[in-house]
């Protein structure tokens, strides 16, 4: 005996799916887009609507009359071969949600699943009754395409500041704000003064320079006089010698003392202005050691704060990091060097390009993730710190693969199929076994060959006749990927 694939036809599906879409979720069921349906049996019949002029199969009790295709046995308003432009309420619904899905940045993905071993498509061909059926059902199809094989990588990230062009604004004294003269945001230049501060050590600090700097010119000027003394002969060189290493000690104290006024903020001009007035008051300026943008002011009004504490950050605004945060698996395929994609929304349309500056060699002990840290490479950027969004890091694979249009790619209850055109009136159901997809196509791992044609659109409608006990059980059984 000869074993025969089984041949799906579309002799009765149109009631069926009449009598789905009226019982499926009260009303609000969804189909698919424009299905036009052939039967077999009545090739050649051709007429206008109402134009059959014979008596309904169902009984009267059971159908109107005016309503009712006996030529095609189905009811007038649901014959598409007779109205071709007819649309039902579900298929609006459908299509006005896969927009909003699209609007939403939300995919549907398939490549999660496998597939089962053995089911019902293998062998299976669907035949359609005529070649015009083809045409009138709107089946279109595309031919597969070779690429080489990628890999990405999909994980959440944040941008914070290059922490190698940022600089801290602190102080070696504990010191409080009382006034404030910049706001965060603003951009300062190298020396501009930031605060006024005032501290109950920076008095005793200009006291110390003064006493420094005046024992210090009496000894320079008495080492000028040893000078000339000797010159005379008047001293001995050990008397010379003597005086040096005193006056040398006392410009060790001056400089010291201050290093001390440098370290706790002030400028040279400042501490100039301590010495030539002899103000010795507590109060000081702080001033930007770099410049940038003041992108924090920590301290508060009032706040005493201790000595090194962060008075403000000052940071470079174009220079900027992204850290994102990835699974212990996809740390292993990731290395410096690599280039990722930044998007903060979630379409992805606006999106920023890095590239992959450290990889962290340790794991956070409760989330299992490790930092990857990038360089933003673009310029005029635009970002923030502090801003989320999500990378993809793409990897260039050894290997070819078949790319394939998502929307050509069914999930049929137990597998990932595909329907290849092996004539105009005849579809043949594929598996395929997915991979990761970017944009608009899968990656197909076997199952498909370049050049071969798949069906595009239309190929919900030859899921659906290839499992009809699928049809009114609700909607195509994806899964949005959120």
């Amino acid at each position: 005996m000869m074993n025969r694939s089984p041949v799906f036809n579309f002799a009765s599906i149109l009631l069926a799916s009449a009598l789905a879409f009226a019982g499926c979720g009260g009303g609000q069921s969804e189909t698919a887009a424009d299905i036009t349906l052939v039967e077999t049996g009545h090739e050649g019949h051709n007429h206008g609507p109402g134009g059959h002029g014979q008596t309904a199969s169902l009984p009267v009790a059971e159908t109107d009359l005016s309503d009712w295709c006996a030529g095609h046995d189905r009811p007038e308003s649901h014959c598409r071969l007779c109205n071709p432009d007819v649309r039902f309420p579900q298929e609006n619904v459908l299509r006005t949600r896969s927009l909003e899905l699209a609007e939403s940045g939300i995919e549907v993905s398939l490549n999660s699943r496998s597939n089962a071993s053995v089911c019902a498509t293998d062998g299976a061909v669907i035949q359609l009754a005529t070649v015009r059926t083809a045409e009138r059902a709107g089946i279109t199809v595309q031919a597969v395409s070779a690429a080489a094989s990628e890999a990405s990588i999909d994980a959440p990230a944040e941008i914070v500041f290059d922490e190698t062009e940022a600089t801290v604004v602190t102080s070696t004294v504990a010191a409080l704000v009382s006034r404030w003269l910049i706001s965060p945001g603003d951009a300062v230049a190298e020396g501009e003064v930031l605060a006024i501060l005032k501290s109950p050590d920076m008095a005793q600090l200009k006291a110390s320079l003064v006493s420094a700097h005046a024992r210090f010119e009496v000894e320079r000027k008495e080492l000028e006089r040893y000078r000339q003394m000797k010159e005379r002969n008047l001293i001995s060189e050990a008397d010379l010698d003597r005086q040096s290493a005193v006056t040398e000690q006392a410009r060790a104290e001056f400089v010291g003392a201050r290093g001390l006024l440098l370290s706790a903020g002030l400028i040279d001009s400042d501490i100039d202005e301590v010495i030539n007035h002899g103000s010795l008051s507590n109060q000081f300026v702080l001033r930007a050691p770099a410049a940038g943008m003041v992108v924090k002011r920590t301290a508060q009004l009032g706040e005493l704060i201790d000595a090194g504490k962060a008075f403000a950050t000052i940071a470079d605004p174009t220079a900027m990091w992204i850290e994102a945060r990835l699974t212990e698996r996809q740390m292993r395929d990731v290395d410096v060097g690599h280039q990722l994609t930044f998007s903060s929304d979630g379409r992805g349309i606006n999106r920023v390009g890095g590239e992959v500056i450290w990889v962290s060699r340790f794991l956070d002990l409760h989330s299992r993730t490790g930092t990857v840290r990038a360089r933003v490479i673009d310029p005029g950027h635009g970002l923030h710190a502090g801003e989320f969004g999500r990378v993809s890091i793409v990897q260039a694979g050894s290997h070819d693969v078949s790319l394939v249009p998502k929307d050509a790619v069914q999930w049929e209850g137990c597998c990932n199929v595909v329907f290849v055109k092996e004539a105009v009136d005849r579809y043949r159901p594929r598996k395929v076994r997915l991979l990761d997809g970017r944009g608009p196509y899968y990656q197909v791992a076997d199952g498909l060959l370049p050049g071969e044609e798949v069906v595009v659109d239309g190929a919900f409608l030859l899921k659906t006749e290839l499992k009809k006990s699928s049809i009114g059980a609700g909607c195509c059984g994806l899964d949005p990927v959120g």
